[in-house]
């Protein structure tokens, strides 16, 4: 199954179910509920029509087009999951409490009103939640393997494309330089789109600044748009790439990454964990760079491993599905042979320029020496 047609089949179940739930009871001719189920059906397939290929018909009106079919579409969600809560709230309140089915009034109030109106605000919240600069997220781990204090900035699935705004990914870049990091690292699905179509908004990635550099390896979505463009156009910005290979820098750190690993076998790379770190030298604190956050069990040769590729959820109820493809979601968690892992929300996001309890971040980690 194609993903258009899983989304295809996913929205129209939503917006079908919001059909029936707030329409089908009102007293209306049948033409007109007729209408009004293909205009639900309509919502539920907003997403198959955001493409980029819509530019050429919309021109410079394309960017609010977009974002106004995903903003519909991530309010039909919001509504989906709001509906499906009152639902149990209220039908244990009328089925459980005899002396409080009385507060039956209140939930058909509810749902004429209550549900449509949180659901619009929720929407509004999570379309400024992903359209601002996102947040700095402090993290700090220590060993005894490392000298002296170092500060690593890592990004995540920024995932520039035609429809962002340049201000924010300025942002990114000013907010990143602004904490004087010793490294920073992009960890993949830095791209979104045709290279030579988001240049203009890729070449601020040039002006990030890092003591030691400035380092990248690729996500899914650089092999969606492109493998060698995508590492052509980033190298063009000053980035190395540390795909399979591996770097030292200052306070006894090797770097070392992997290009996503359920996409880059498609192109004939594998992944060899013990080949990146074989330069290492034993006392020195291995980080490992992997877009998306696996565990690699006895191949675990690291001490720390930086991820994304989750966006943390992106948009709830989604944190759910999230967790269910991928063994972690967000945060710090500790691997196969004592290798610690952590994974951000992301700096950006795909698809709806929205976030809703899925903050995005640019993560700080400090490594400090173990006292």
């Amino acid at each position: 199954m194609s993903w258009m047609t899983a989304t295809a089949l996913t929205g129209c179940t939503i917006t079908g179910y919001l059909f029936f739930r707030y329409t089908w009871c009102l007293a209306l001719e049948t033409p007109v509920k007729i209408l009004l189920f293909l205009f639900f059906m309509f919502l539920g397939c907003l997403p198959l029509l955001v493409g980029y290929h819509f530019e050429k018909y919309l021109g410079n009106f394309y960017t609010m087009y977009r974002y106004t079919l995903y903003f519909l579409f991530v309010f039909c969600v919001i509504l989906f999951t709001l509906t499906l809560i009152s639902d149990a709230v209220f039908g244990v309140i009328c089925y459980t409490t005899t002396w409080l089915r009385n507060v039956g009034g209140l939930g058909c109030w509810w749902f004429k009103y209550g549900n449509v109106l949180l659901a619009f605000l929720f929407s509004v919240y999570a379309l400024y939640a992903g359209t601002k600069v996102p947040a700095i997220k402090e993290v700090v781990f220590s060993s005894p393997k490392i000298s002296e204090e170092r500060k690593i900035v890592v990004l995540s699935d920024i995932h520039i494309h035609r429809a962002v705004s340049p201000s924010k990914i300025e942002g990114i870049v000013n907010k990143t330089n602004a904490l004087d990091p010793d490294v920073i690292l992009l960890v993949g699905d830095t791209l979104d789109d045709t290279p030579s179509r988001v240049q203009d908004i890729t070449k601020l990635l040039h002006r990030l600044q890092a003591k030691e550099g400035v380092y990248f390896v690729s996500g899914n979505h650089d092999f969606y748009i492109g493998y060698q463009e995508a590492v052509s156009e980033l190298k063009k910005q000053g980035l190395v790439s540390l795909e399979n290979k591996g770097v030292s820098v200052t306070g006894n750190i090797y770097i070392g990454g992997v290009s996503d690993v359920r996409t880059s076998f498609r192109h004939g790379l594998k992944t060899d964990i013990k080949r990146i770190f074989e330069k290492a030298k034993p006392e020195q604190y291995k980080i490992l760079m992997s877009h998306t956050p696996i565990d690699f069990g006895d191949e675990n040769n690291f001490d720390l491993e930086v991820s994304g590729h989750t966006h943390g959820g992106q948009i709830f109820p989604f944190h759910i599905l999230a967790k269910l493809y991928n063994q972690f979601l967000f945060g710090s968690y500790r691997l196969k042979n004592g290798a610690k892992i952590y994974v951000s929300r992301g700096a950006g996001q795909w698809g709806p320029q929205m976030r809703l309890f899925a903050p995005s971040e640019i993560t700080l980690i400090k490594l400090q020496p173990e006292k």
